[in-house]
């Protein structure tokens, strides 16, 4: 039942704007060597080159330059375009390829201009631009092939495909490069990984069907499938499927579409062997204020409400703002939301509504050339059940730059919530004896009734050598309740972190944490690793 309604809610956001057709070729290049630069969309056909286009024109030449942004072609040497029984031929002959114009540049009479039909042409001004050639260094190219594949404004597809500056990247028989631009092909309804690489399979303008090899942290080597399909920046739908080597499978969509210039809809679901969730939401824009509604709903019978009106950032003094934020809705939960209660199965629906203020300073230049930002946050939830929730936070980071390379940043975090129940506070949060890791009783939470804070200060010492490497050490103390003896956040920790990129498409990120004393132990040390494109 939670997969079919899953499967429905992908079908309704998919129908919301038109999907494309599968899209075919316009343009195929042939070359002894094609090479091709992703950074500029720049491709390259060298050692005899060959374009032919879908109306069935084709063009000779000893090279072919194609600019993907303007989809622009240009043959230089030796240059013949054929179309039927029509032709033409000069030193350099450049055209669009999606466009009927053709211009032929002959180095003793000038340039003559004709279109797709090749019939005769007309003399016309010469244009540096138009005849264009780069002059690039094959060794910095992203892509070596012998064949392109070409579809305007969506992608190419080069058949073999190698990566010369890709390390650790194989050759591959066929591989497609999407550069179509739209909002929707930077989403994912894939879940987060420590690596990830996509494989395209198919494409059009409007569409991507791409492979995943990724690690995933806890169930490690993943194979994923997901589909986009786009509408210009106005609508998508991605929907994925994340299938682990040794685990269970996640599937999931996540979809937007903007309905004018105010007002936005969005939808996202996943499912999985713990159930699934559905989500939708509507968000409007009112200048610099906004609105937001938010629906969810769980297989377990759990469903949650929220309407939410955000007041614009309105000045306060000395270049501070204050921002005012209220939210109404309920949550829901079958057969009872507050399960303590004898009567629990009359309370499945409970309304709540809350205010927050936040107030946020501007950065301002302190002692010793150093910089200092915060900002402080204050907020009640009332619920329609005799019960509210009280918070306050408040963050201060200071930056100092020390040299050139090597920067000090200090920092402040502190949360305290409260939960009260009136007249029955201890039945929501009876004395209860807690017992850490390594078996001590935490006596001190039996003083626990609802009450919680969150403190830290931490130290970081940040030295950039390169735009490629960056190393970092941290100190970090924390001051909470509850927090004893292994329950909850260390009271001490220590952090080094070094992030390089040895290589132009990898960057690696290698962190190690210690605990210190905590939870028994003199060392807690633990790794972290990160492989980033």
């Amino acid at each position: 039942m939670r997969r079919t309604a899953l499967s429905l809610a992908v079908a309704a956001c998919a129908a919301a704007f038109p999907c494309a057709a599968s899209a075919r070729a316009t343009a195929t290049v042939d070359a002894g060597t094609v090479i091709f630069y992703a950074d500029t969309l720049t491709l390259l056909g060298r050692g005899g080159a060959t374009l032919r286009l879908a109306d069935g024109t084709r063009a000779d030449a000893d090279a072919v330059y194609v600019d993907l942004k303007t989809d622009r072609a240009v043959l230089a040497g030796h240059a013949r375009a054929v179309r039927g029984t029509a032709s033409t031929a000069g030193d350099a002959i450049a055209l669009e390829i999606d466009g009927t114009r053709v211009d032929v540049l002959d180095a003793a009479s000038g340039v003559m201009r004709t279109d797709r039909a090749l019939g005769p042409g007309t003399s016309a001004p010469f244009e540096a631009e138009r005849f264009v050639f780069p002059d690039v260094d094959d060794r910095y190219a992203y892509i070596r092939s012998k064949r392109a594949a070409i579809t305007p404004r969506a992608n190419v597809r080069f058949t073999p495909a190698a990566f010369p500056t890709s390390v650790g990247a194989f050759p591959v028989p066929s591989y497609l490069y999407t550069y179509a631009v739209a909002a929707g092909f930077g989403s994912t309804s894939l879940p987060g990984a420590t690596f990830d690489q996509p494989y395209g399979l198919f494409g059009t303008p409007s569409s991507l069907t791409a492979l995943h090899a990724r690690y995933e942290d806890g169930p490690g080597a993943v194979v994923a499938l997901e589909q986009h399909v786009v509408s210009g920046d106005d609508a998508y739908v991605t929907s994925a499927i994340d299938a682990p080597i040794h685990g269970e499978q996640v599937r999931g969509f996540n979809a937007y579409r903007r309905l004018n210039h105010r007002y936005t809809i969005g939808a996202d679901g996943s499912d999985s062997f713990a159930g699934a969730t559905v989500h939708g939401d509507v968000t409007a824009a009112f200048g610099a204020a906004g609105g937001r509604l938010d629906y969810n709903r769980n297989t377990g019978g759990g469903s949650q409400f929220t309407a939410t009106l955000r007041s614009p950032d309105k000045p306060l003094f000395g270049g501070a703002t204050w921002q005012l934020v209220g939210t109404m809705g309920f949550d829901a939960q079958r057969h009872g939301y507050l399960t303590q209660l004898h009567d629990a199965h009359d309370f499945s629906t409970v309304w709540r509504h809350a205010l927050t203020v936040s107030i946020a300073t501007p950065v301002v230049h302190v002692p010793f050339g150093a910089t200092l930002g915060g900002n402080l946050n204050a907020g009640r939830t009332w619920f329609a059940f005799p019960h509210h929730d009280d918070s306050l936070g408040a963050n201060a980071t200071l930056t100092k730059p020390l040299a050139r390379n090597l920067t000090l940043f200090a920092g402040y975090q502190g949360a305290w919530n409260q939960d009260v129940f009136p007249f029955a506070q201890a039945l929501f949060y009876p004395p209860t004896t807690v017992f850490t890791p390594d078996g001590t009783p935490y006596t001190g939470y039996l003083a626990f009734n609802g009450a919680k804070t969150a403190r830290s200060v931490n130290t970081d010492f940040q030295f950039t050598p390169s735009v490629t490497t960056q190393y970092r050490v941290s100190l970090i103390h924390t001051n909470d309740f509850p927090q004893f003896n292994g329950y909850g956040r260390p009271q001490w920790e220590a952090r080094g972190e070094i992030r390089f990129r040895p290589f132009p498409n990898i960057g690696i990120d290698v962190g190690r944490a210690y605990d210190f004393a905590w939870g028994g132990q003199h060392w807690e040390p633990r790794w972290t690793f990160a492989i980033q494109p």
